[in-house]
């Protein structure tokens, strides 16, 4: 299976599809229970294993619009994927990716559409109506639910209004804002964009920590170029705590905690080493009423920070799989396949309970956070050289659960591997020949 399962390639212009190369395989039935879009990110390979083990078709596809087309999709060598498939750019074109993932499954009828990031979710969301006529759902919350979690000064507002507490804010629109915001707050603090994905920067936009007026206002400058308003927050130093929800009409069918130690960017990234928990009540509680106040239906992850008294302080809700995802697999809570049976109108399995104490490591990302560690000593979120050396160093000890690692599906973690050993060697460039097939609008 793998990549030695790809049916040819394929061209979705509106016209009829090319014919299969020459040498594929023979014709299979041509539909499939889930397309699962961003193949690249990590919760995109816990879904396909999740799925596919449930013995449902799933096809990946990936645009390459955050990640790297020169180096291995993961997910793509599972053997769980049915089929894999390259998008257009997102980031490029949204109109023309969401036209293809329409073309896709007007050509190959599929019931859920899964995208897992940010990116991608912002430009299918308009294509719900057209997903539908063609009996395909698009896993997502409301659309409404989605605009007030996909901005941070929306549901911050929100949570105000429910009494959550939250860190210290105050809005920039543009750089006249800045001297009230310098005589407010104190250095270290922290500059986060109120939309990630904004359509207008080629990248998603992630917060930073600011110990100096001149990395104010450079990073000020590139949130607004970027397209989006900026959030300054003072910077709270306890440990980070979220809870994932599955929710049905506004009853959690399914929880778990977690705290995560490490993250990658080390502010606000994504986490590298976490350990599954039972959420706090003072977490727990907010995140519920925040959740189901804004209208979630599905997954969400809804984050937190405690300050130095150990107070959670909100973060932000994300309304899709987050990283964190196989922390929870591994806990006993399958939320890719919640979202199947959501999606597909079949009964949802509560979930009662999981497993605490489940430690799950990134090894790619936290070899990254060891590395901006190391060049970031003294700045917030950091520890000493020698410390950092040393929590890398213990953890091969203390974790047995490792993201992408399934000793029944291991041609993904030797791609993972091979990134790995790529991003060490620091290569110059050049392509790789993916042989995945592609889906083009235009030059992908």
């Amino acid at each position: 299976m793998g990549l030695d399962n790809q049916e040819g390639q394929v061209k979705v212009t509106g016209r009829p599809a090319a014919p299969a190369r020459a040498g594929a395989r023979a014709k299979r039935p041509d539909g499939y229970d889930v397309l699962i879009v961003d193949a690249a990110y990590k919760q995109s390979l816990a879904s396909v294993r999740s799925l596919g083990r449930a013995g449902l078709r799933v096809v990946l596809g990936e645009s390459f619009a955050e990640h790297d087309p020169s180096s291995p999709v993961p997910a793509f060598r599972s053997r769980y994927s049915a089929r894999n498939i390259v998008l257009p750019n997102y980031a490029e074109d949204a109109a023309v990716f969401g036209a293809a993932v329409v073309d896709f499954v007007r050509e190959h009828p599929t019931r859920v559409a899964l995208p897992t990031g940010d990116g991608a979710i912002a430009a299918l969301a308009p294509r719900r109506r057209e997903l539908a006529d063609l009996g395909c759902v698009l896993a997502l919350p409301p659309d409404s639910a989605l605009e007030t979690a996909n901005d941070k000064d929306r549901t911050l507002d929100v949570a105000r209004k429910l009494g959550i507490e939250q860190p210290r804010s105050m809005r920039i629109d543009n750089l006249s804002d800045l001297p009230a915001v310098l005589a407010e707050f104190e250095f270290p603090f922290v500059l986060k964009p109120t939309i990630s994905w904004t359509g207008e920067s080629p990248t998603r936009l992630v917060p930073v920590d600011v110990t100096d007026r001149d990395e104010v206002l450079a990073a000020t400058q590139r949130f607004l170029a970027g397209g989006a308003s900026v959030l300054a927050q003072e910077w709270a130093p306890g440990r980070r705590e979220g809870v994932t929800l599955f929710l049905v009409d506004g009853d959690v069918m399914a929880n778990c905690g977690h705290v995560a130690y490490r993250t990658s960017p080390q502010l606000g990234g994504a986490s590298v080493m976490r350990e599954s928990i039972a959420a706090p009540p003072d977490i727990y509680d907010p995140a519920v009423r925040l959740a189901t106040t804004i209208g979630m239906q599905g997954v969400c992850e809804v984050e937190f920070r405690r300050d130095a008294a150990g107070r959670p302080l909100l973060m932000e809700i994300n309304p899709r799989l987050a990283g964190t995802i196989e922390n929870a697999v591994h806990s006993g809570v399958d939320f890719p396949l919640l979202i199947w049976q959501w999606a597909s109108g079949l009964p949802v399995d509560r979930v009662r309970g999981h497993r605490i104490g489940v430690r799950t490591r990134w090894l790619h990302g936290d070899l990254r956070w060891l590395r901006d560690n190391q060049r970031r000593a003294g700045r917030p979120d950091s520890v000493s050289r020698a410390r950092g050396l040393g929590l890398f160093g213990a953890e091969f000890f203390r974790t047995r659960h490792y993201d992408g690692f399934d000793r029944h599906d291991l041609k993904p973690v030797i791609a993972e591997w091979r990134n790995t050993a790529a991003a060490v060697r620091k290569p110059q460039g050049g392509q790789s020949a993916l042989g995945e097939e592609a889906i083009m609008g235009k030059r992908v």
